[in-house]
Order: structure tokens, then sequence, then C-alpha cells
């Protein structure tokens, strides 16, 4: 739409200035032909000719292509015309030759005998001295076809124009659609799970940019479900061996195959594989809750040092079991901090169980505390397997799981990103420093009161 309207404006712009341009041109005719006629008129009168002749001779110059000259005397009558047949029939009103005959000059546009014309007049001097002035009137009749011209030649313009927009739009678009048409057949392709699929960059601009951008979002959803696929296998396992024990050692306790001097001892273990589902639906709905934002903080002030003795009490069977020593630096003195008690809770619990996991069997635990302004710095440190800078970038993923050939259980992949959720709810940045074979270090800064 805009374009026709440029257009429009264009062809309107380009027939005024046509008409302003041909009727300049009429005017310099028009003051050409007044000097040829008084340059005539004086050579007739300096050779005495007769009016026969100088009306004889005037007609090269009355009567031309286009236009048709008339000179009137001080009393409005026709002095000289085109011979009849040329140009007589064309009526000059009377009126138009009072005002030129009273002094004025005249230029306008105007209909004569059906057709457009353009009539200059102006006063026109009279051969002898003293004697009053006469009327010379010039008129345009071939206007129309002048108008007609323009206006082919402004749409045959239009038309060219149109053809070649039409041309290089149709190579733009050509360029453009192919590959939105590539982008939707393989976005198509993605819909249906088939995340192999990638854009061909053709060019470096906003197109080559979108297809960039596109390839990314495939290489993440790509990521995204083989996350997706691992995490189903590893809940499935998890899920799976837990309640097979627990559903062999109940088919055992209700076979009788059991002696009851050992029925504690199994008590014991279905209750370990009780306590692991339970965590791992545990870890599964604060996921949930973190990723709908439905789980909102209450800093409070509380004793960070006897929260941390009392966690690595709890966390005491499965060091034993283990045999790892755990260590506690900077926790003689009472320091107290402003956060979520209990999530803080969760946040040391699942990094110590993450600590535990990866660490091999007699190696050490240490939790270090450490003022630093008005905050504390809080470091775990363990002595295990350690990970390189490959696996050290996905710690934080969701559902990502470090080689669990290398460590004792390696669990769902949620609980580090449990941490890094809360903390950041915190407003708490959480760094890890780890080498292969020599451990992992977590740290992060809280609030002092």
């Amino acid at each position: 739409m805009t374009f026709f309207v440029s257009l429009f404006f264009f062809g309107s712009i380009y027939l005024y200035l046509f008409h302003l341009n041909l009727y300049e041109e009429y005017q310099d005719s028009f003051t050409s032909s007044r000097h040829q006629i008084e340059s005539h008129l004086q050579d007739a009168e300096e050779n005495n000719w007769d009016s026969e002749m100088v009306a004889s001779s005037l007609q090269i110059i009355l009567r031309q292509d286009n236009r048709s000259i008339f000179l009137f005397d001080s009393a409005g009558e026709i002095l000289y015309q085109p011979s009849p047949g040329e140009g007589a029939f064309i009526g000059i009103d009377s009126s138009v030759v009072e005002e030129v005959l009273a002094g004025e000059e005249m230029a306008q546009g105007m209909r004569m005998n059906g057709n457009l014309a353009y009539l200059i007049a102006a006063p026109f001097p009279a051969g002898a001295e003293q004697a009053p002035e006469h009327a010379m009137v010039m008129v345009f009749h071939e206007l129309d076809h002048e108008i007609r011209q323009a206006v082919f030649m402004i749409l045959f313009a239009i038309f060219i124009t149109i053809l070649c927009a039409a041309v290089i739009l149709w190579f733009i678009s050509r360029k453009l659609t192919l590959p939105l048409r590539e982008m939707n057949k393989i976005a198509m392709k993605l819909a249906k799970g088939d995340f192999s699929q990638r854009v061909k960059i053709r060019s470096k601009d906003e197109i080559g940019q979108l297809g960039e951008t596109f390839n990314t979002m495939a290489e993440d959803l790509d990521s995204l479900e083989q996350m997706r696929k691992d995490f189903l296998a590893n809940v499935s396992h998890d899920l799976r061996s837990p309640l097979t024990s627990i559903n062999g050692f109940l088919t055992a306790l209700l076979d009788g195959t059991i002696p009851e001097s050992r029925k504690g001892h199994y008590y014991k273990l279905m209750k370990d594989e009780t306590d692991r589902l339970i965590k791992l639906v545990n870890d599964l709905l604060h996921v949930n809750q973190l990723e709908a934002g439905k789980i909102v903080i209450q800093p409070d002030d509380y004793n960070l040092s006897e929260q941390l003795r009392l966690t690595a009490a709890k966390m005491e069977p499965q060091l034993s079991k283990r045999q790892i020593e755990l260590e506690l630096s900077g926790t003689e003195d009472d320091i107290m901090v402003n956060a979520d008690q209990n999530r803080m809770e969760q946040v040391f619990i699942n990094l110590l169980q993450n600590a535990v996991n990866f660490s091999t069997t007699g190696s050490k635990v240490l939790i270090k505390l450490k003022k630093e302004n008005d905050q504390v710095k809080i470091s775990i440190r363990d002595y295990g397997i350690g990970m390189d800078e490959e696996e050290l970038d996905h710690i934080w993923d969701r559902f990502y799981k470090a080689d669990s050939a290398r460590s004792r259980k390696s669990g769902t992949g949620l609980g580090l990103s449990i941490v890094k959720s809360i903390l950041e709810l915190h407003g708490v940045s959480i760094k890890a420093e780890s080498k292969r074979g020599k451990g992992t270090v977590f740290s992060f800064k809280l609030p002092l009161v």
C-alpha cells in the first residue's frame, strides 16, 4: 500500500512540474514570436508592403504545428490571423481582447472547441507613433496531446518501476522465504521429537542470526531431551532398586525364610531403602516448587555454628558407614547469620551428601567458616575423585549426573540444582572448584547479623 501511494505522489509531482516547465516554454515561445512579428512589421513598413503582402508573409509566423497567433487592432477587430482552415476555427473570446487592450497580460488554460488549450495574450505595439496599442493572442491548442504524452511517460515509468520492483522483491522474498521454509520444516520435525535437525546458515544478516538462534534452540532441546531421558532412566533405576529390595525382603519375611534373629537387620535395610525413596520424591517435589516459583524464603537471625554442628550429627551414620571423617573449622564461636534456617539446612545436607557420595572410603570432609567483613564464608570440601572442567560446567544443571561409575551413588542429579536455586532466592551465589583426583570445594557467603 505504501509503495503505490508513493508512486501516486511521484506521478502527481511529476505532472505538476511538467506543467510548470511546459508553461514556461510557452511563455518563451510567445516572447520569441512577438519579437519576430515586431521585426517583420517594421520591415514591411520600411519597404511599403501592402496589407495583402504583409498578411501573406506573416502566415509562417502566425500558424505553427501546435499554436496559432492572432493580432487585434485597438477596436478589437482581427488584423492578422492564420489562414482559413488552419487556425481561424479557434474562437477568441472578446472579453480576453478587451482586457489585453486595456493593458492587461493574460496566461491561462481553457477549453476551446472541446479541446484543452493554453492562451497567452499581451498588448502589442502599433506601427505608427502615438497610435493605440494592438493585442497579440497566442493559443497553444495541442495541450491535450502534451498532457497525454506526459501521462503516458509517467505510466510507462511506473510500469517499469513496478516490474523491476516485482522482480527484485521476488528474488528478495525467495532469499528470505527459502531459509524460513527450511526452518519451518525443521520446526515440524522438532515438534515430533527429532532434535537432530539443524538449519544451514547461508548469510550473516538477520535471517542468518535467526538461523543460528534456531540451531542453538535445537541444541538446547536436544540436550534437554537427553537429560530428560537420562533422568527418567535414573529415576526409574533409583525407584526400582529400593522397591525391588523392599519387595524381596518382605517376601522373605512372609515366607519365613529369614530367621527371627536376623529380622531386625532386614527391617533396618528396608528402612534405609524407604529413606532413599522419600529423599528422591522430596527432591522431585522441591524441583517442581522451585520451577513454579512457589518457594518463598523467610530469612531470620539464627546461629549458623549450631546449625552446622547439628547437621554434622545427623550425617554421622552415613559418614561412619563410609569411614569418612567430618571436620568443622571456625564453628567454635557462635556465628549469627540472617537467612532461612530450614532452607539452609537443606542446602548443607545436599552438599554434604554430595561430598559423601563422591568421597573415597577413609577420606575426609571439611566444613570451614571464615568471617569476611559483614559476611561469613562457608566452604565444604571433600578429598574425593574430583571433576574436570567439562563436568564442572554442568553440575548445576537439573538432572545432570557425573560419571556414576566413579561414585558410590550419583543420585538423580537434582541436589546441586536445588542448592543453587535456594541460594539464588537468598541473593547468594555459590562457587565450585575441583580438580581430578584432588577433590571438590563448594563455597558461598551469608550476611552476618
